[in-house]
């Protein structure tokens, strides 16, 4: 038998992720044997056997705090008192569990003789809904009182097919998981979800973004980013699912994740969870790397949008001409709300604001409108722009998007709307200069997560994870930044795997 292992080869030996490695590792629970002579983790094999036991001890439901305890106890008494009350705190979930299951068993029989629900069954239904999502919540580490609130507010705009919606989704992502399929953040506002974060699809908890969960319950398409290569497979569950639902389900197939894949197949898993937003390895990556690889930095006009414009949108809308090679080498990222101000402005429209922002003049905000205070007066996100309508208005959240989006597919109704709604002169003036011109922020979150991706790549692991890229494009003979794009036979793109 082998003496020494990599973390890949002793991850792939004990069935421990690198994520979960670094963490046992930083608990002091397992830590690698000894640094090679590139100063890489290596793992003997007499810890596998210690692997085993953390994973015995995770699987009884175990505290990272008590295994470390349990692995180096040796008293019968502790190891006892210890497993005592492990056993009690399991025989108090299957009492609550069994509660649930008769709870659910009663809304099935129901459900199956075709009886209508009653309130009482109807209440059970949303109140296993959150249960469920919260106790994934809590095994994420991050609910608390402001966070199960919200979890109650948003289950309780779900309409019946949003929740079989939710139950499809949580179905995909098992079996991506169970077939080693990647998939990533989704597209839109299918991100800004605290119940999709808990069932563990969006890549992103929403409450560290400013997002807007109540967004998904009024939200007609729900957009999933899977793998480029093995879209198909999804693809087709996300069709039967809209299907089910009357909700469009689109598997947007993603080159990224086919690269990642390629890279991880070589260096192993990486946790990109792990490095901290704010590290200069990533912050400074367009001024210590060319752009090459860089995601949201690398610009080509060789991607889908682009090449669907007529000849005349071409021209108008190239971007050529900014020559971002030369900005990212000079223009230095201050934190990821920086990141994704700048990818807001970075359209042919907004250049006078982008040159404006990112010479340091930044915008004005002379009403001191608290919205604005974190994107430094610039009124690019969508989201922004919802909150200072409500907060206008009065209106509840459900209500007010209904309405924006009214004004926001005929703007020649915002003046009269918003006079009508909006006393505030100066607020009603800024909610109307800016209709249809803002950015969505969920949209700019998932970009920052593909380009903190990529810093990390070509920092650390850059031949392979060039090399992938271009593996990837001799093979599929597109740009590697043609996110979710097809060419059919008569060369239009489209957008489903």
């Amino acid at each position: 038998m082998k003496d020494w292992f990599s973390v890949g080869e002793f991850g792939k030996k004990t069935g421990l992720s690198y994520k979960a490695l670094r963490i046992y590792e930083g608990k002091g629970i397992l830590i690698p044997h000894s640094r090679s002579e590139g100063d890489h983790r290596v793992y003997s094999s007499a810890q596998i056997a210690v692997a085993q036991k953390i994973v015995q001890f995770k699987d009884w439901g175990f505290s990272l705090e008590q295994i470390k305890v349990l692995l180096v106890e040796t008293s019968d008494s502790t190891l006892k008192e210890l497993l005592e009350r492990r056993l009690q705190e399991s025989r108090s979930a299957t009492v609550s569990l069994s509660q649930q299951i008769a709870s659910l068993e009663s809304v099935l029989a129901s459900l199956t003789a075709g009886h209508e629900l009653t309130e009482l069954e109807r209440s059970q239904v949303m109140e296993n809904l959150v249960n469920e999502s919260v106790n994934k919540l809590k095994r994420r580490g991050v609910i608390g009182s402001e966070v199960f609130s919200r979890v109650e507010k948003e289950v309780s705009l779900y309409d019946e097919n949003k929740k079989a919606l939710v139950a499809g989704i949580r179905n995909i992502v098992e079996y991506a998981k169970d077939n080693d399929i990647l998939t990533g953040p989704g597209r839109g506002n299918s991100g800004s979800s605290l119940v999709l974060y808990s069932e563990g699809y969006s890549q992103f908890n929403p409450m560290k973004y400013d997002l807007i969960p109540e967004y998904f319950s009024n939200s007609k398409v729900f957009w999933m980013e899977v793998e480029y290569s093995r879209g198909q497979e999804i693809g087709k569950m996300c069709d039967d699912l809209a299907v089910k639902t009357g909700i469009e389900v689109i598997a947007f197939r993603s080159p990224f994740l086919d690269i990642l894949k390629d890279v991880q197949n070589q260096v192993g898993l990486i946790d990109f969870d792990s490095f901290f937003d704010m590290d200069p390895m990533i912050l400074h990556a367009p001024q210590k790397l060319d752009s090459r690889g860089l995601y949201g930095i690398e610009y080509t006009e060789n991607y889908h949008a682009f090449q669907r414009m007529s000849e005349d949108d071409k021209i108008k809308y190239s971007m050529l001409d900014w020559n971002f090679e030369e900005f990212h080498a000079k223009y230095i990222f201050r934190d990821p709300l920086d990141f994704m101000i700048v990818e807001g402005l970075k359209h042919p429209g907004k250049r006078n604001k982008f040159l404006a922002y990112t010479s340091g003049q930044g915008m004005p905000n002379p009403l001191g409108v608290p919205e604005l205070q974190d994107t430094r007066g610039v009124m690019v996100f969508l989201e922004d722009w919802d909150r200072i309508f409500v907060r206008a208005t009065g209106m509840p959240m459900s209500q007010a998007m209904a309405q924006r989006r009214e004004i926001f597919k005929n703007p020649s109704l915002a003046p009269e709307f918003l006079k009508n709604h909006v006393k505030d002169e100066g607020i009603r003036k800024l909610l109307e200069d800016n209709v249809g011109s803002v950015f969505m922020k969920a949209h700019v979150v998932t970009v920052w997560w593909h380009y903190k991706r990529t810093a990390i790549l070509k920092s650390l692991w850059p031949k392979e994870f060039l090399a992938a890229i271009d593996r990837w494009e001799q093979k599929h003979k597109l740009s590697w930044l043609e996110f979710g794009y097809k060419q059919s036979d008569d060369h239009t793109p489209y957008l489903k795997a």
